[in-house]
């Protein structure tokens, strides 16, 4: 009989241990985790951008506990969107907040995107008692009405620039300059690292020009700091031609104002600061034919009205009312009161007064001695009538 129950005994243990194990066998096979992740967006802009490595951090807040990266360095290029995220694997609920930003890179010409981002992590049971990340939301500036998907990232190459101009101008002093004639400009950088124009070798840009308004080309800046550069003309040698030797010295300050590169070009010549340079030269053919303008125009005064057309026709049509009765009549006249003292008076004030024009001084003349010699004769006529 006992050893019947010692047998019982001995089997029912066996099962328990079986059940048992089953139990632990299910137990280890449910997985009581979940894995989070918080992806991260990094774009480059901008037409001459170049590859720079962006780091993005993760700062718990709130006593949350860590990620598996504290910070993340992607290799930005140009026009294209690098992805990545944050990962951790959590193995209970939990419900933490983390700060998302960018670290400024060390390139002056970028414009780096300095949102802060908000991530909020929830993880809760499932229906199945699982773990599971429920909810993760990113948003701007702890604006919860900005809620996205990722963090994102959108940084813009942005360099200041400047164009310096110059204006060249000719004066003619004796002939005209041909029109087709060339001239040549240099601009040197102080130092040779300086930023330049497209088309400079070892830090000399020269462009050729005619009169008129011309520009060296766009000059790039990506970093802050102070460039000094000189402009002068260069001597062609061109005959009849004297060149303008001014130096202009041209500085550039450029200073990352509000995150963003800003350019301020001076033009200087020794201590005066000027708006812009301008290179005069004159020219001279020898021929003593003197020009007023720089465009070559001529200016000239045209001949007195006694070598002209309407010199002659006033000549015509003194000689015919010279030549009728009207005009011995008012010849008459005109001796009476040449040898009076009207004539005297008259005479003095004419070799007094000397202009271009003698046709319109002889006309005025004989309409007031035509006046003069009809009023004579009315005065004769009236007094015979009287004395008759």
């Amino acid at each position: 009989m006992s050893r019947v129950l010692r047998k019982n005994y001995i089997g029912a243990f066996l099962v328990m241990l079986f059940a048992l194990l089953l139990n632990i066998s299910a137990f280890a096979a449910t997985k009581y985790e979940a894995d989070v992740q918080i992806p991260v967006k990094v774009t480059l802009e901008g037409k001459k951008a170049h590859d720079e490595d962006m780091t993005i951090t993760m700062t718990p807040l709130d006593g949350a506990p860590e990620f598996d990266q504290r910070s993340i360095t992607v290799n930005a290029k140009k026009g294209e969107t690098v992805e990545t995220k944050f990962t951790k694997t959590f193995t209970e609920p939990v419900s933490y907040k983390y700060r998302i930003e960018q670290t400024v890179g060390a390139t002056d010409a970028y414009v780096y995107d300095n949102t802060v981002y908000t991530a909020v992590v929830f993880v809760e049971n499932d229906d199945n008692g699982d773990l599971k990340a429920s909810v993760v939301q990113v948003y701007k500036d702890e604006d919860k009405s900005t809620k996205q998907g990722a963090a994102e990232f959108v940084n813009i190459y942005a360099p200041a620039d400047t164009d310096p101009p110059i204006n060249k101008v000719v004066i003619n002093d004796a002939g005209t300059a041909p029109d087709d004639v060339k001239f040549h400009f240099s601009m040197r950088a102080d130092d040779k690292t300086y930023p330049m124009p497209e088309g400079s070798v070892d830090g000399v840009k020269t462009i050729e020009t005619g009169t008129g308004s011309y520009e060296f080309g766009i000059m790039e800046y990506e970093k802050a700091g102070t460039y000094t550069y000189s402009v002068t003309e260069d001597k062609d040698g061109v005959a009849n031609f004297t060149y303008d030797d001014t130096a202009y010295t041209v500085t550039v300050v450029v200073e990352k104002i509000d995150g963003k590169l800003q350019a301020t070009r001076t033009i200087t010549q020794g201590s005066d600061k000027l708006d812009s340079m301008t290179f005069t030269n004159h020219y001279n053919d020898g021929s003593g034919n003197k020009k007023s303008s720089s465009s070559g125009s001529t200016s000239s005064r045209s001949d007195s009205a006694d070598d002209g057309t309407s010199g002659s026709v006033l000549g015509a049509v003194r000689d015919a009312v010279e030549s009728s009765p009207v005009g011995q009549v008012l010849g008459a006249a005109r001796e009476a009161v040449e040898d009076g003292p009207i004539g005297r008076v008259l005479g003095a004030t004419r070799g007094a007064v000397r202009t271009g024009d003698n046709s319109f001084m002889m006309v005025s003349a004989l309409c007031f001695i035509a006046a003069i010699g009809v009023i004579v004769v009315w005065t004769r006529e009236f007094m015979k009538r009287r004395m008759k």
